[in-house]
């Protein structure tokens, strides 16, 4: 259903949220998603910082050469 909208699939979210426990499910599902997008990012963000000290490190070690 990702990237498609029509009819069939608006009511189907329309029967999804009437029903409490489908709501909480998909308040779970939305949870551990924005989760994982956090853990990505900080993935992302040590292996940058990761390259910088690796290519700091390789200039001095140019330097002394």
């Amino acid at each position: 259903m990702q990237g498609q909208t029509n009819e069939e699939n608006i009511y189907r979210l329309e029967r999804q949220f009437r029903h409490v426990d489908s709501v909480k499910i998909m308040r779970k599902q939305v949870e551990k998603y924005e989760e994982l997008v956090r853990e990505q990012a900080e993935r992302l963000e040590r292996a940058r910082r990761n390259d910088g000290e690796a290519k700091k490190i390789m200039e001095k070690i140019e330097e002394m050469r």
